[in-house]
């Protein structure tokens, strides 16, 4: 009985050190597949797309940060629903929509180009070479967030000048709340991205399928207006995507120094999970029939 117990005992001994030599293998390949897609996209984008996509996203941001401005100030002459103060918790709906026009062009940004690399690996007669190598999935996804996630970055603080000019003002954000919902809110982006982009290589079209994505968020996520004042159908719809309550948890934050706390979080976060498990299987049921077509 001793032996048995002490042959059982190293048994799993060594099958936690196994699983764990494993879990730093996987890890490793993560982290190397994605430093290579980040380098290689860079080199890529300096050479035969230099700042096209980059350019024209400012262009957008600047373009509606005015539009925000001049509605404001001559269209409405500043009368605000007295509602909007009891929706949002702030009277200032100029800051409200800024905030919310540069996040939505963030998560433009950030979506269309994760969720465009396999597509575009396709169109460029790279996919099968991609597919065929022993490169992590997950690490090549991650590594087009990071390499997009500071191009993102220097579109948002160029077009925040433009917002700091036309009026945005915050008051007290809660700092420690605005670092985890920015967390929360790159998470939401980064797992609808890997759902749209499975879409996108099935139906081999980007343009139809992004934008149709994005003019439904922008409707219902509540990126330029409470979503108190969509139907309650409207609303309930909403619900079904993790970026309409990471936009505002950290819109909450730096409007109005709201503190996120755990709870606030979870859902978000568990929403995203199943995002990004569905993202993935469904990219690998894709790839598993362009083989069969090869």
């Amino acid at each position: 009985m001793p032996l048995m117990r002490l042959s059982s005992c190293r048994g799993n001994f060594l099958n936690n050190e196994t699983l764990s030599i494993l879990t730093k293998k996987e890890l490793s390949l993560v982290w190397q597949t994605a430093i290579a897609t980040l380098v290689r996209n860079q080199r890529a984008n300096r050479r035969a797309y230099p700042w096209t996509f980059t350019l024209g996203h400012i262009i957008d941001g600047a373009y509606l940060v005015l539009i925000s401005f001049f509605s404001y100030v001559y269209l409405i002459q500043g009368d605000v629903d007295s509602q909007f103060a009891v929706y949002t918790g702030s009277n200032d709906y100029l800051t409200y929509v800024i905030i919310g026009g540069l996040l939505n062009i963030f998560s433009i940004s950030m979506m269309m180009n994760i969720s465009r690399a396999l597509i575009t690996e396709w169109r460029e007669g790279t996919l099968e070479a991609l597919l065929l190598s022993p490169s992590n999935r997950s690490g090549y996804f991650v590594g087009n967030a990071i390499q997009q996630l500071y191009r993102s970055g220097l579109e948002l603080l160029v077009v925040l000048s433009f917002g700091l000019l036309a009026g945005l003002r915050l008051p007290f954000p809660h700092l420690w709340s605005v670092i985890v919902g920015g967390l929360i809110y790159l998470l939401s982006c980064y797992a609808m991205a890997l759902v749209l982009g499975s879409i996108m290589l099935f139906t081999r079209d980007t343009y139809i399928v992004q934008n149709t994505l994005f003019a439904v968020t922008a409707l219902l996520c509540g990126f330029q207006f409470p979503r108190q004042y969509l139907p309650e159908m409207l609303q309930h719809a909403g619900e079904i995507f993790p970026l309409t309550h990471s936009l505002q948890l950290l819109r909450g934050a730096l409007l109005t120094g709201d503190v996120i706390r755990l709870m606030d979080i979870l859902p978000i976060v568990l929403l995203s999970t199943v995002y990004i498990a569905v993202g993935l299987w469904s990219n690998r049921l894709v790839e598993r029939r362009l083989f069969e077509r090869f």
